[in-house]
């Protein structure tokens, strides 16, 4: 390709690592995002309109757990190489802006939000005086770049894509907890509309990351993010029909999938109380946004997996019906607040949902412990694990926390009756206790 033998002036500064890249949106995308180009040797600064935000990062404080994260971080912000602002000002002097705000749903549920991209690009097209690269990472419905941002970008801005400036989409592919590693390893997908974008696009991304670029269109990449969550989705809520026909048919799931995996062409996931974090519950709904499907898989997966908490709850309520005691007398303890194991982030976690089952079914005294995440979600917490659980009823396994597997049978109270909604536990250790043990799934 020509374009590849002309050195344009942003190829330069990445290459020599003389530009300065600006991180839009600070959070769990942003920040890994702007540490993985600070490692590299870049002038990073990172801009952001949560106040309180920034000025805990100033002060060292993050506010999530990654790994190998915070010395890290406190390395680069005394050496002054990383700055963080609330002040659009700093745009102004960045070569590379790296867009990863939020795009939640909007209070339909169902569609996405686009408020935070869209004060990013207004923010951003202010300092358009020089030719700049904008690399979008946020997930967005399919076509938005091609019929909204770039669109808004060009008619804020009075100036042209691909020209006098350039912007692709590369989505982020990272899981929380393991942000840095997998920005590090992980395959990027690049979408751009123009050689000069994706070429500068490359020289930025090729250094960050040990696995394949891959080049396509700014649509097909938005689509082709969408599909690897609404994938991991709708595998989960299959995963979830079959442990309530497990349930149903006096088998374990657990038994059933592992030999329906054992066929060199399937890989049947694994189910639980629910799905949660920033991803799964609202990516699939990007993915039919717009559309018009009399019948959807995606819509089906979603209602199977949003069952999920008030099944785990019913599972319990079968257990005590044959009880004479009243739900509103009952201690119940809830295991793990949030969305998956070893992080602390509770967006979406399928543990609000139970809380709120639950009080609609009378219970009165229900407690909430997790190591990482302090959120009530509706109920008590307590950090003080041992305090609470051999007073507990009830005891609902919600996150798999590594903490929590090292429980035994004695730490809980005589004829607790525990479910298991991550099959945490063997149902052998549990058959010459005095305890009633239900897992998920058989």
């Amino acid at each position: 390709m020509e374009l590849e033998k002309h050195a344009f002036d942003i190829i330069n500064k990445i290459e020599t690592k003389t530009a300065v890249i600006c991180v839009v949106g600070l959070g769990q995308v942003g920040l890994p995002t702007a540490l993985s180009f600070l490692k590299l040797g870049y002038r990073v600064i990172g801009y952001d309109i949560n106040e309180k935000m920034i000025r805990n990062l100033e002060e060292g404080i993050i506010s999530f757990a990654e790994k190998g994260f915070k010395d890290l971080f406190n390395k680069f912000l005394k050496s002054k190489s990383f700055t963080p602002s609330v002040s659009s000002n700093v745009l102004g002097s960045a070569d590379v802006i790296i867009i990863c705000v939020a795009s939640p749903l909007d209070d339909t549920g169902f569609a996405v939000d686009m408020k935070f991209l869209t004060s990013a690009v207004e923010a951003v097209v202010k300092y358009l005086t020089t030719q700049k690269l904008i690399v979008v990472e946020s997930t967005l419905p399919p076509e938005a770049m091609k019929k909204y941002i770039i669109p808004l970008t060009e008619s804020l801005s009075k100036k042209r894509a691909g020209s006098d400036f350039l912007i692709s989409f590369c989505p982020e592919r990272i899981s929380p907890g393991n942000a840095l590693r997998e920005l590090n390893e992980n395959d990027r997908i690049i979408g751009a509309n123009d050689d000069k974008s994706y070429l500068s696009t490359l020289a930025l991304f090729k250094n960050i990351t040990k696995g394949k670029i891959h080049r396509t269109d700014t649509t097909t990449a938005e689509i082709s993010k969408l599909a690897e969550n609404s994938y991991r989705d709708i595998n989960i809520a299959f995963a979830n029909e079959l442990a309530i026909i497990c349930e149903q048919s006096d088998s374990d799931v657990q038994d059933v999938i592992r030999l329906a995996n054992t066929h060199p062409r399937v890989n049947i996931h694994k189910p639980g109380p629910g799905v949660g974090g920033p991803c799964l519950p609202k990516d699939p709904y990007l993915l039919i946004m717009g559309k018009n499907f009399d019948k959807s898989m995606v819509k089906t997966a979603r209602s199977i997996n949003d069952s999920m908490p008030s099944h785990v709850v019913d599972i319990l309520m079968k257990t005590l019906n044959s009880s004479k005691i009243s739900n509103d007398k009952l201690n119940v303890l809830i295991l793990g607040s949030s969305y998956k194991p070893g992080v602390s982030d509770t967006r979406y976690s399928p543990t609000r949902s139970i809380v709120s089952s639950l009080k609609k079914e009378g219970f009165q005294n229900i407690t909430l412990h997790d190591p990482f995440a302090e959120d009530t979600l509706g109920a008590k917490f307590t950090s003080n694990l041992d305090s609470v659980l051999g007073q507990a009823d009830c005891v609902i396994i919600a996150t798999a926390h590594s903490m929590y597997s090292s429980l035994a049978t004695k730490d809980f109270k005589k004829h607790c009756i525990i479910v298991d909604a991550v099959r945490l536990f063997n149902k052998e250790d549990f058959l010459n206790s005095r305890l009633t043990y239900i897992p998920l799934g058989a």
